[in-house]
């Protein structure tokens, strides 16, 4: 299984909006809140959106 695509975000955003890539392979537009999260995964496609300066964003920096 392939590992989600990781999108990262600004530090004090609140939510975040997917498409899937827009175009005729995306999926419709959904938008998602962090809450007291650090990240958040579209139901969709899988992509993990991730706010920098988080300890989950320097586990990703930090490994490539």
């Amino acid at each position: 299984m392939k590992p989600p695509e990781i999108v990262l975000v600004d530090e004090h955003a609140e939510s975040v909006g997917c498409d899937g890539g827009g175009g005729p392979l995306g999926h419709p537009l959904v938008y998602y809140s962090f809450g007291a999260r650090d990240q958040v995964d579209c139901g969709y496609c899988g992509r993990r959106f991730v706010r920098r300066g988080t300890p989950a964003a320097a586990q990703i920096e930090g490994a490539a």
